[in-house]
């Protein structure tokens, strides 16, 4: 019987782990086309409470987002604000039942956002799209090519289970 209640006392203890995860920015171009930015550089911490999950904090740099074209990656940056705000951050997530909210700063502004996620093989995947005009990024259009300001976001967390 004691072994039993020590077993169960375990199942309830929440797992806390440092995150390390990748993020996918899918943008769209105008008249056609559309390319990725990716990070795998994602950082922060990550609790597992039975179904439910939370972070204080993780947190990308704007630089670390790649987009296969390198004067591509550069103006990514200097559109997502990195010289003046160098990383994004999500903060207070609370996420269960495959949704989630949080609080995300990026530029220099910061907004709640809502997301929905999956627990896919001990790996959280969350997805949400973002609209750059709320966080005061100017529409961005190069060589007569417009940029979406709506992104999806994708968001890879490892999420060991006990």
């Amino acid at each position: 019987m004691k072994n039993k209640l020590i077993y169960l006392s375990l199942l309830l203890i929440p797992i806390q782990s440092f995150a390390e995860g990748s993020i996918q920015i899918a943008v769209k171009l105008t008249p056609a086309g559309s390319f990725v930015a990716k990070s795998e550089r994602l950082k922060g911490d990550l609790v597992r409470n039975q179904g439910e999950f939370s972070s204080q904090k993780l947190s990308v740099s704007i630089d670390s987002f790649k987009t296969g074209m390198s004067l591509r990656d550069e103006h990514f940056c200097k559109h997502l604000g990195c010289e003046t705000q160098p990383k994004a951050v999500l903060s207070a997530v609370k996420a269960s039942s495959g949704k989630g909210t949080g609080s995300l700063e990026l530029n220099g502004v910061k907004r709640d956002i809502s997301f929905n996620y999956e627990d896919k093989d001990s790996v959280i995947v969350a997805k949400f799209e973002l609209n750059s005009a709320d966080f005061k990024m100017p529409h961005a259009k190069y060589l007569g090519v417009e940029v979406s300001d709506i992104v999806l976001v994708e968001v890879r967390i490892p999420a060991p289970k006990k």
